[in-house]
């Protein structure tokens, strides 16, 4: 028994003629008869009998009839299916990002993708750049976001942005009338750091070093955005990646440019056990393009 047989059966059933079913399937009437009787074979039972010229359905053909309709339901459904992953409207996603650009972010450029496919189940997960790195490995999402590169060969790394630091300042601050922040600047002014496990933190404290007594460090906070509602607050600055700061415009945070330039890179982790989906990939160049105005080196920056 094959789909082609079953086919014959249903347009036969549904005309009641072996000329129209064949009309319909763009084959021969001999070919639509050979189709039918190699499946009655099969069956082991007659599908018609021939009444006036007209084909009429056996007891058994009426009772076979009902599972071949819920098979073709199927069947148009995985084609629907098909269809769908090809036009990137279905799919399931595990997206794993640090957490200064899966808190809002991530979300904001996701977003308008999920509202145009909501079909896409999106699984996303907020870790640090070296558990993205192990669940790249170890082919448990379809796509991370580092602060650290990987060399390995289960995983495809790409750069995605090079970044500058920026000093995260309340709204009013003195600070806010400049438009370059210098170490110096932050001299006894409330600092908000970084934890001593975010990559940034031992980056910044080198840009310090030699250059400004930062003695006032009244909050240390693990995550950017925590220090951002910090800033946000008026308790202090921080210096923070760009998307961070953005993110707390309407909250009140104003960003500067400072230098000495600290730069960091975004890094994308495909695993490769097998080639990605192209809804995957799409994300990657929608994040890309978001990334665009915080890469060092446009517009001359």
């Amino acid at each position: 028994m094959n789909l082609r047989q079953i086919e014959a059966f249903r347009r036969v059933l549904e005309t009641g003629s072996v000329t129209r079913a064949a009309e319909a399937l763009s084959i021969s009437q001999p070919a639509v008869s050979k189709l039918l009787a190699t499946l009655e074979r099969t069956c082991g039972f007659a599908l018609f009998h021939r009444t006036g010229g007209r084909l009429t359905p056996t007891r058994e053909a009426r009772l076979l009839a009902h599972e071949v309709e819920r098979l073709f339901q199927d069947t148009e459904r995985l084609d629907n299916i098909a269809q769908a992953i090809r036009d990137r409207r279905w799919g399931q996603l595990k997206v794993a990002g640090f957490p200064a650009l899966s808190w809002r972010f991530l979300p904001r450029v996701l977003s308008p993708l999920l509202a145009e496919r909501p079909d896409v189940h999106l699984a996303l997960q907020s870790r640090t750049s070296p558990r993205i790195v192990e669940l790249a490995i170890a082919q448990q999402i379809d796509v991370g976001f580092s602060l650290l590169p990987v060399d390995h060969p289960l995983v495809d790394c790409e750069k995605l942005c090079e970044f500058e630091l920026v000093c995260a300042l309340p709204k009013g601050h003195d600070l806010t009338r400049r438009r370059v922040i210098r170490p110096r600047d932050l001299t006894d002014v409330p600092f908000i750091s970084l934890g001593r496990e975010d990559r940034s933190r031992f980056i910044v404290d080198e840009a310090f070093h030699g250059r400004a007594r930062r003695t006032h460090m009244q909050i240390e906070a693990q995550m950017a955005e925590t220090a951002c509602s910090f800033v946000a607050s008026g308790l202090g600055v921080a210096l923070v990646p760009p998307f961070a700061a953005e993110a707390f415009r309407s909250d009140g945070v104003e960003a500067r440019r400072f230098t000495p330039s600290i730069r960091m890179a975004a890094w994308q982790l495909l695993p490769n056990s097998t080639p990605p989906a192209m809804i995957t990939l799409e994300i990657c160049d929608r994040l890309r393009e978001a990334f665009r105005p915080y890469r060092v080196g446009r517009d001359g920056a």
